[in-house]
């Protein structure tokens, strides 16, 4: 026992073989033999020790029981298991004190039927490849991987980063820093490490970026005046340069370990692994979300659909912002950790389902992560049981996340083609709410919107000083993953600027507005209102259609209708000048339905500021 205070285990170890050697029926002996092979995660030994324990007093400690079955579990004997389980639970106790143990021990029960079944299904996909050109002799994991899959983060304890050892650490370990890789052609490009102020002398990991890139949660561990030992961290981009990050806080972070962060392509939403008390069993899954207000609200446990009595770990939300791919020790699987999905829909998660080999295997498998277009990455210790190495993927189609549309750009002043820093916003086009704010890089102008299928877009940029744009994406159920370049010039708010308002639409042949111009159309309201000076003359077109007469007619009715509107909407009338053009002022080839598309146009002119 004083050689186990010492963590002197051989020795301990020594001394306990001798004591039972001289007394095979001293359970202490036997019973510590097993607690400190336990420890040292000898398996088999463990094994041996609390059996010889078992024949000399079946009830000395029914904890055994659990403990052998768990290295069984181990050792990939889940037949043995499940004898010990069920001979734990039938020495149980049923008390009050004893219902969390029991917990437990159901949960691996569960383990063991359903792993086995598991474990004998064929493969569903090709074997993971390990990515050279990322790995290091040392521990490689937690990739992330952006939504067009150009650019992957990863953590690492490389040497040659902020390297910092003391007498924990293992001989390749020289503390975790963020490194990334540009995909150049089919090859991965040579590791980068991110720069201070991102990368520091503490422990630096676990990146997770907005869809657009601008922002990014992380931990940061053993910060002087941080809440707890590891915490989560954010920060901006701004331009080229990344902003001081930031603790999150104590409404966020616990005085124990969080842990491991993913964030939702519009920066709405963080999920993250937590040892805080009052969860499930060893770490936990939570959730939080920003309020009215902006801020990031109270954590909330994910619950037991998802998080078991055992840990679940690296969860990552998908482009879609429903599937959750995270790791878990606890539910049925291979082996180790094992990486899972579950779906959020009608305000719950589905049950989590295993991905199956050979993505998962005996060794731990976490870290999972996929880009909009399907491209997959994870990290493993199938290679060494003692290390993590970087895998791609290859996942089948019925185990992606729903597809998405990405569509990406440069803000840009349309008078002098300077790039520009614009609020770029998603709306739903129907309805008018407001699903995501983004940004466009100020120093590059470039922005970045991931659009889930099965709903109807506006996505809108404006920035101080220049008229708004939009663009309307119609997005059902069965879109196919694709990327869309979508350049945006603004034009300045000056006299005589002229600019088409594209989702402003009206019934077939008729001058009454379709409701989902009234997104649109409330943009404009709110623009006069910040300019009062400024007059606009609202022009209807129409294509080359029918007659002449009817065609000018039609115009300046639907030009009056929008003018009614934004009167009622509290515009001063006086402001607002409406006049129908017909077709005599085409901006394309009236000989294509694509060119009569675009004549058939709303456009604002400014005629005073």
């Amino acid at each position: 026992m004083q050689a186990i205070k010492f963590q002197k285990y051989d020795l301990a170890i020594e001394k306990f073989q001798e004591a039972v050697k001289i007394n095979p029926q001293y359970a202490d002996a036997w019973f510590y033999l097993g607690k400190t092979y336990d420890f040292l995660n000898r398996n088999q030994e463990t094994i041996t020790a609390y059996r010889n324990l078992e024949s000399v007093d079946a009830d000395y400690n029914i904890s055994i029981y659990y403990d052998i079955a768990k290295c069984y579990i181990e050792l990939d004997n889940l037949r043995s298991a499940r004898i010990y389980i069920k001979r734990y639970l039938e020495k149980a106790p049923k008390s009050p004190k004893a219902a969390k143990l029991i917990h437990l021990a159901m949960n691996r029960l569960n383990y063991v039927d359903i792993s086995a079944e598991l474990r004998e299904m064929q493969p569903n996909t090709s074997e993971p490849t390990p990515i050279a050109a990322l790995n290091s002799i040392s521990g490689d994991f937690m990739p992330q991987v952006n939504p067009t899959g150009t650019r992957l983060y990863f953590t690492s304890v490389r040497q040659g980063g902020f390297d910092f050892k003391d007498e924990k650490s293992a001989e390749l370990d020289f503390g975790e820093d963020i490194y990334y890789s540009r995909l150049v052609g089919a090859e991965w490009s040579m590791p980068e490490l991110l720069p201070k102020p991102i990368n520091s002398m503490s422990n630096d990991f676990g990146s997770a970026f907005t869809g657009d890139g601008q922002n990014m949660v992380f931990v940061r561990c053993d910060e002087k005046g941080a809440i707890g030992s590891c915490d989560l961290y954010i920060t901006q981009l701004n331009g080229n340069t990344w902003s001081n990050p930031e603790n999150m806080g104590n409404v966020v972070n616990d005085e124990d370990w969080d842990s491991q962060p993913t964030i939702n392509s519009d920066g709405n939403r963080i999920i993250f692994t937590s040892r805080r008390a009052g969860g499930y069993g060893g770490s936990d899954l939570y959730m939080i979300e920003k309020n009215h207000l902006g801020l990031w609200g109270i954590p909330q446990n994910l619950g037991s659909i998802v998080n078991t009595p055992l840990s679940e770990n690296s969860p990552f939300l998908a482009a879609d912002g429903k599937t959750l791919y995270f790791s878990s020790t606890g539910h049925p699987g291979m082996g180790g950790a094992d990486i899972f999905y579950t779906v959020f829909e009608n305000g719950k998660w589905s049950t989590p389902k295993n991905l199956g080999k050979p993505i998962n295997s005996r060794g731990n498998d976490t870290n999972f992560s996929i880009s909009a277009s399907g491209n997959a990455y994870m990290a493993s210790s199938r290679l060494d049981e003692n290390n993590y190495d970087i895998f791609k993927v290859e996942l089948p189609d019925e185990l992606k996340p729903k597809p998405t549309i990405v569509v990406q750009g440069v803000v840009s002043n349309a008078i002098n083609q300077q790039p520009l820093g614009a609020l770029v916003l998603i709306e739903d086009i129907n309805s008018g709410e407001l699903i995501a704010t983004n940004k466009s890089n100020v120093e590059t102008g470039e922005y970045l919107v991931v659009l889930p299928a099965g709903r109807d877009y506006s996505v809108s940029a404006s920035s101080q000083g220049f008229f708004f744009y939009s663009q309307s994406f119609n997005l059902p159920k069965d879109t196919t993953y694709a990327e869309i370049t979508n350049d945006i010039a603004l034009e300045p708010i000056e006299k005589g600027t002229k600019v088409v308002l594209n989702n402003i639409f009206f019934e077939l042949g008729k001058a009454e507005l379709k409701p989902i111009s009234y997104v649109e159309l409330n943009k404009a309201v709110d623009l006069m209102k910040k300019n009062p000076t400024m007059v606009i003359e609202v022009g209807g077109h129409t294509d080359s259609q029918g007659a002449d007469a009817t065609n000018l007619s039609l115009s300046q009715r639907r030009a009056q209708s929008v003018v009614e509107y934004m009167v009622l909407a509290g515009i001063e009338r006086t402001s607002l000048v409406a006049k129908g053009y017909g077709e005599t002022v085409p901006i394309a080839d009236n000989n294509t339905k694509e060119g009569r598309a675009k004549n058939r146009r709303t456009e604002f002119v400014i005629i005073e500021f």
